[in-house]
């Protein structure tokens, strides 16, 4: 591999790992219900929500995804 800015052979390639946090709810209920039944929630069973919260069933998932970088050893430089 063949670095585009300097033209150096001295490339290393690494793999990449980058993690995101997905909620499993999507714009339609945020945009319908979340808005306001989620404040009403905290608001008048406070002690209910944060023990649902704390203990319920969790509504996000961890999304990962492998991405292929190769760094120049001489200038620094990373690319895809």
């Amino acid at each position: 591999m063949k670095c585009p800015k300097c033209g150096s052979e001295n490339c290393n390639a690494q793999i990449v790992t980058k993690t995101k946090l997905k909620t499993k709810h999507n714009w339609m209920y945020w945009l319908f219900i979340g808005w306001w039944l989620e404040p009403m929630l905290w608001l008048f069973l406070t002690i209910p929500k944060l023990l649902l919260t704390m203990f319920g069933h969790k509504k996000q998932k961890i999304v990962q995804k492998n991405e292929t970088y190769f760094v120049c050893n001489n200038c620094g430089h990373t690319w895809k």
